[in-house]
């Protein structure tokens, strides 16, 4: 238990340096505003709702996880400094916060649980110095806790908070945590909280971050929604050359070599203040990994130090192959198979890996081949050091997959169909994704490199196993845009950037 003085020390201390700490974030090396990612305007219309009393009860406490690097500390950081970050033309939107009538914290728990503070032993404190109490508070508060996960206790803490306040709407939290948040989510705080994933970047956002180069407006959204709801091939393709024009203009504007820039180096935003320095990024990418080992996978599962010093080794052997065979990896890595599952397991949990399920029954799907892949190409790219040989090229157009389907076609699928399984077929000759919305309508998905005939024999080996089989898509890097049939579609890959 820390006593009065060590937290008033650490108070004072963190409060003279704030300013100074959350500078980086916020300015780039220009002393221009860091751009701001997607998330950031869900977070300030919360703001918004809070700053003028419109706040509903559920939306007190805000969770927000994903791996490191995503930018979890910066997009905090920009909220606390939120009126600098509102374009002119969107003040009357946010006039609320612009009166700023309410007060702010922004805490790091990692510091705090340096030195042996709990948060509720600091928020007693804060209480205490500013002459309130969470039950009673009358003035407006906002706390940004960054790496709450730190604190052993941070759920009750919140759930706590929650229960207090009950009576006002004078208070709203956003917390920031690694993925391990999802897993720690007890259903107590789960009823009085909303969640949401903070996810690597995709390519039109790399694009506005990197270059401030925009698509047309909801072209990422109706262009998902196109690919999820067509009847047929030919439909979808009548709404992809309707948009040609909008798809060309936009690449017409980006930097030479952008494609290939952002799937081998542009997952996380703290690459594009790196320029020309490609080594560079590709060792602090892996670095983000090597944490994620030593210290947010600890956080989930307990691992021997024999098992922790053989995961780079695993994630290795899953970057440099075209699938994966869990037995084999068994064997190099000399771990039993439920060593290696449960690693398996922790790390898709944790964030960083995508398990992507071979289509089948359910009853059957346990004994086929399961395809791993990793959130953002560059958590692959990085893993090979830049090396990819010519048969795990097409694994990073898939990594790029699998980050749209986890984000936006997932939520996307969920609001209009009912839900969205996205598997793959395990037999010879089969395609890469399957795809099953919740009204049951099948989706085939081949990722290749401009090879037509081969692409059309894996969708069509494909449909033969599925049941409700709707259309087939190729997507290519070297072809345009094309209706091969009724139920087959080649899709070049611009279009898939552009989501």
């Amino acid at each position: 238990m820390a006593n009065i003085e060590k937290i008033e020390k650490f108070y004072r201390l963190w409060t003279s340096e704030l300013d100074k700490f959350l500078y980086g974030y916020i300015y780039d090396e220009e002393n221009k505003l860091n751009p701001t990612r997607y998330i950031f305007s869900y977070y300030l219309t919360v703001l918004e709702k809070f700053a003028s009393g419109r706040l509903e009860e559920i939306e007190k406490i805000n969770l927000l996880s994903g791996i490191r690097g995503v930018g979890k500390t910066t997009l905090l950081a920009q909220l606390y400094y939120a009126p600098k970050f509102i374009p002119d033309y969107k003040i009357s939107n946010y006039s609320n916060i612009l009166l700023g009538d309410y007060e702010k914290i922004y805490l790091d728990v990692s510091r705090l649980a340096d030195e042996g503070i709990t948060l509720n032993e600091f928020f007693d404190y804060y209480q205490e110095r500013n002459g309130f109490r969470f039950v009673d508070l009358k003035k407006k508060l906002i706390i940004l806790l960054d790496e709450v996960h730190y604190d052993e206790k941070w759920g009750l803490f919140l759930k706590n908070i929650f229960d207090a306040t009950k009576s006002h709407k004078n208070i709203l939290i956003i917390a920031t945590g690694s993925s391990a948040l999802r897993i720690k989510l007890n259903p107590d705080l789960s009823r009085r909280s909303l969640s949401e994933e903070l996810y690597p970047l995709k390519f039109n956002e790399y694009a506005i971050l990197k270059s401030s180069i925009y698509p047309e407006r909801n072209l990422s959204d109706n262009l998902a929604e196109a690919i999820l709801s067509s009847k047929d091939a030919k439909q979808l393709f009548k709404y992809c050359n309707a948009r040609q024009m909008d798809i060309s203009r936009y690449f017409t504007k980006l930097p030479l070599n952008a494609e290939d820039d952002y799937l081998y180096y542009g997952g996380f935003p703290f690459v594009l203040r790196l320029k020309n320095k490609k080594s560079i990024v590709l060792e602090l990418i892996s670095g983000v990994v090597d944490k994620f080992i030593t210290k947010d996978l600890l956080e989930m599962r307990e691992f021997s130090s024999e098992t922790i010093s053989k995961i780079k080794d695993l994630l290795y052997l899953i970057a440099s192959s075209d699938s994966t065979d869990i037995d084999k990896l068994c064997n190099t890595l000399r771990l039993n198979y439920k060593t290696v599952r449960a690693v398996l397991d922790t790390l898709v949990q944790g964030g960083l890996l995508v398990e992507i399920k071979s289509y089948g029954q359910k009853f059957v799907r346990v004994r086929k081949p399961i395809k791993f892949l990793f959130i953002s190409p560059s958590l692959r790219v990085s893993l090979l050091n830049g090396i990819l040989p010519t048969e795990v090229k097409g694994k990073i157009l898939e990594d790029y997959l699998a980050l749209l389907f986890s984000k936006d076609f997932y939520k996307k699928a969920k609001q209009y169909f009912g839900g969205l399984e996205v598997m793959h077929d395990s037999s010879y000759g089969g395609a890469d994704f399957i795809l099953r919305s919740g009204n049951d309508k099948i989706i085939i998905i081949e990722v290749g490199y401009g090879k037509q005939d081969e692409g059309i024999r894996q969708i069509e080996n494909s449909s033969r196993i599925t049941q409700n089989y709707g259309y087939g898509i190729i997507i290519s890097r070297e072809t345009d845009l094309k209706l091969i049939n009724d139920k087959i579609i080649m899709m070049p890959l611009k279009y898939w950037l552009a989501i």
